[in-house]
């Protein structure tokens, strides 16, 4: 018995990373055109995967599978209660910004920086904010 130890040991180390390492692909319904860095993403369904155990390198993809882009997002800690899968856009002169991604399952979101257009009307509207749900694709 003292022989398979190690392994026991071992087996209990790689099942323990596994679970720390746990990813949430999450899908979403946008119903509107928004902006993601410099792209334009179109309305439409898509999912956010993370490409790393850190989550520092996020996929956003089209449930066709034809746009594609990489995040790299800054940490979010929240002051309020947990919040759900969710997206949060920054909306600024009738434009979607994408700007959080938070999961149910975690403490910390994820932040993007915003790049507005240099020209904005002075009595323009100041940026509100609009949350989109997500829901857990897949767990891996």
């Amino acid at each position: 018995m003292r022989k398979h130890l190690p392994f026991v040991f071992a087996s209990l180390f790689l099942v323990a990373g596994s679970l720390q390492a746990q990813t949430v692909t999450m899908r979403v319904d946008i119903p509107f055109d928004f902006v993601v860095g410099k792209a334009i993403m179109h309305a439409g369904t898509y999912t956010i995967k993370p490409m790393n155990t850190e989550k520092s390198v996020l996929e956003l993809q089209s449930f066709d599978f034809k746009n594609s882009v990489f995040l790299g997002p800054g940490i979010l800690t929240s002051d309020r209660a947990p919040h759900e899968n969710e997206l949060v856009f920054q909306v600024s002169d009738g434009q979607y910004f994408l700007w959080q991604i938070w999961t149910q399952d975690s403490e910390e979101g994820r932040e993007l920086s915003i790049k507005r257009p240099t020209t904005q009307e002075a009595n323009a509207a100041p940026p509100h904010t609009v949350v989109v749900a997500a829901v857990v694709a897949s767990r891996d």
